[in-house]
């Protein structure tokens, strides 16, 4: 694909922490508000998980990119994080639960095994909500000739829409795979995808339309 223009498939934030009822991270917020994280866990479940295995299938078979996105500390304390989540690690830890936001080497920090990535595939960890900052993200995707970024994974309202609004400024073409993302409710997740859209200029798609139309 070298010197030609190509889409790659961006997989953000579905990591073990995150997603899985038995981590840090769900026992700490469900303890605030009890099943403040079932509705995002729930979709992952019937939703995201299925359909970015499709699109994982779809961009394999054709030699497309995947790049997958993890956010994690590389400092124990976790100083590295945004301060919104080094905040909410610390106070998770006055709490009793250490380790919310897990380090880049603990096996929380993992993509979930059932999108789990080939070794050839990029991972790229990441201390705030986009990868644009403070990673060699952007010269990745230059170095692959991507000029379109196909985005799935968590959260639509945070991680995803910062990520596609920092792309857009930088002059990739932002699809959104409306199946294939989730937040923690769906008020926030569609408002989040018509908000993006209007700024970025982008697509609001479901994973079959996107695969019918890149056939």
């Amino acid at each position: 694909m070298a010197g030609h223009a190509t889409s790659a498939l961006i997989v953000v934030d579905m990591q073990n922490y995150y997603i899985k009822r038995d981590s840090q991270y769900y026992r700490y917020f469900n303890a605030l508000q009890p099943g403040c994280l079932d509705y995002i866990i729930n979709r992952c479940e019937t939703a995201v998980i299925p359909n970015i295995q499709r699109l994982q299938r779809h961009f394999r078979s054709r030699s497309l990119p995947i790049l997958y996105l993890r956010l994690c500390g590389r400092a124990d304390d976790r100083s590295d994080l945004h301060r919104f989540f080094w905040e909410t690690n610390r106070n998770a830890e006055r709490a009793g639960f250490d380790g919310v936001y897990p380090l880049e080497q603990d096996p929380p920090a993992d993509i979930i095994e059932e999108i789990k990535p080939l070794p050839s595939e990029a991972v790229i960890n990441k201390t705030t909500f986009s990868p644009f900052t403070g990673t060699d993200f952007e010269r990745v995707l230059r170095d692959l000739c991507v000029a379109s970024l196909v985005f799935t994974g968590l959260s639509t309202s945070q991680c995803v829409e910062t990520t596609a609004r920092d792309a857009s400024d930088r002059g990739f073409h932002v699809i959104h795979i409306e199946d294939a993302q989730a937040d923690y409710d769906e008020l926030h997740h569609t408002s989040s995808l018509f908000c993006s859209q209007a700024v970025c200029g982008g697509y609001i798609m479901t994973t079959e339309e996107y695969i019918e139309m890149n056939e």
